[in-house]
């Protein structure tokens, strides 16, 4: 076997942007994307599918979320790059979120579960007292992202000097900064820890107890972790509902970037520039010309460096998307032995890449539907569809109603729990909870018995049965 002779390469470099130059040609190449998403502790979530040491920073042993501790600032690094999934989990939220938070009272009649929506001064004064409705927003799109969400419970200061204790205010503290203890001995977790974990030596970390429902008063400020139980991760955190489609995600994030670097910096040849040679042997003898006037000797070089200014002044005229209506002038010269005048010729060569263009487009639109579908939200709520066919106004309403009656209570519960917890401990024997209010649950068997007197009373008075009323959605 005789060894072959490698060939020349010369490597430039500008930016993410580099060049290849071989004596067969020359090859562009554009680094797009992050070596950062590419790193393994995004998947899988878990080595293992149990942790089975502690992570310890300074003084602190924690439950690591993700196998380096940056589960949550991967998954929003990967959700900022892509255009489908924020808008998709926004309205997750606002379908969950409905009309907004209302209080109500769960009663049985006929054998039927019912919520009665009432309202309380003295719960609504303390809600009124600090923005629970920012914090419910926060919770509902940490919940829909993570599947689970931190609390803290702040007790009022009047507790601190004899007072009445009570939950003065909940407040939302988000997954990047809060961390669970290892769990002790009989694998319970006692606290909670926050702070900046990228960065523990500015700030440090505190640590919370975890909030107890039977004392709910005993200490001044606690935390609670409220989730989706995953299998298999008892004192763990949850995985997020776009794990498994967090490829699929990706995948749809870099065909955008794909088919723009392709538009920008096309590998195939787009033109074939047709130079007559007379066109170089009338520049050479006007260098020469000009450079015996100067008394300046002429050389190779020369002449090479004025070809290169000629064919650089071409590429930037034909090249790039930014050029609209560009245009070249060439000049046309006589050529006495051929009889005819020659001139340069620019000839557009067909890259066929249509099917290749074809092929991305697929793949994004099935990317559209395995990261819808893998959310878990029905096309007609999204608003996305393979075909890109807007859903009917009775498939929407149908699957909206299909939502409400499988798709809100556990969400709602796992939302609510935390807040819910401060309302029985401040105001015991209400009975009322927090809920999200939703107008298409409002039926006939949900108005209050009074109500529905009201209505039969009305409808025996002009001997004809009332109407009823759906509400608007």
């Amino acid at each position: 076997m005789t060894k072959e002779k490698q060939a020349d390469v010369k490597i430039i470099r500008v930016g993410n942007k580099a060049f290849g130059i071989m004596p067969v040609g020359v090859y562009a190449f554009d680094v797009v994307g992050s070596f950062k998403m590419a790193s393994p502790s995004v998947l899988p979530f878990y080595m293992n599918t149990r942790q089975l040491m502690p992570t310890r920073i300074g003084e602190f042993e924690i439950v690591a979320n993700g196998h380096e501790n940056n589960y949550p600032d991967e998954l929003r690094v990967i959700l900022d790059e892509n255009n489908l999934t924020p808008e998709i989990l926004n309205k997750q939220a606002q379908l969950l979120y409905g009309q907004g938070p209302a209080l109500y009272k769960l009663n049985y009649e006929n054998g039927r579960r019912v919520k009665y929506w009432d309202t309380d001064p003295h719960i609504q004064a303390w809600l009124d007292s600090w923005d629970y409705e920012e914090y419910l927003l926060k919770a509902c799109i940490e919940f829909r992202t993570m599947n689970g969400h931190f609390s803290k419970f702040y007790l009022n200061k009047g507790a601190r000097i004899g007072g009445k204790p009570m939950v003065a205010k909940l407040e939302h503290v988000s997954s990047i900064f809060a961390r669970l203890e290892w769990p002790d001995v009989n694998n319970q977790v006692l606290n909670i820890i926050v702070g900046d974990f990228r960065q523990p030596w500015k700030n440090g970390l505190r640590k919370y107890p975890v909030f107890d429902p039977s004392a709910p008063f005993a200490s001044p400020v606690s935390m609670r972790y409220s989730n989706l139980y995953s299998f298999a991760l008892d004192y763990e955190y949850s995985r997020s509902p776009l794990h498994g489609s967090l490829n699929w995600i990706k995948l749809s994030s870099s065909i955008p970037k794909l088919l723009s670097n392709f538009n920008d910096n096309s590998m195939a040849i787009k033109y074939h520039i047709e130079v007559p040679a007379l066109y170089w042997e009338t520049m050479r003898t006007e260098l020469m010309t000009q450079y015996e006037m100067k008394g300046i000797p002429f050389t190779e070089g020369i002449f090479k460096d004025a070809q290169d200014k000629v064919m650089e002044k071409f590429s930037i005229a034909l090249s790039g998307n930014d050029k609209v209506g560009k245009f070249v002038s060439t000049a046309s010269m006589f050529d006495e032995l051929s009889n005819q005048y020659v001139g340069w010729k620019i000839t557009t060569l067909d890259q066929k890449v249509k099917d290749f263009i074809d092929a991305q487009i697929n793949i994004a639109n099935e990317a559209l539907f395995q990261v819808t579908s893998g959310i878990g939200l029905h096309p007609a709520l999204s608003n996305l569809s393979k075909d890109g066919n807007l859903p009917s106004g009775s498939e929407q309403l149908y699957s909206f109603k299909i939502y409400l009656a499988t798709g809100v209570d556990i969400p709602e519960g796992i939302v609510m729990k935390d807040i819910n917890l401060a309302i029985a401990a401040n105001f015991p024997g209400k009975g009322l909870r927090l809920g999200f209010y939703h107008d298409m649950l409002l039926t006939e068997a949900q108005t209050s018995p009074s109500d529905r007197l009201k209505s039969q009373d009305s409808g025996s008075q002009t001997g004809q049965p009332k109407p009823k009323q759906i509400p608007q959605v």
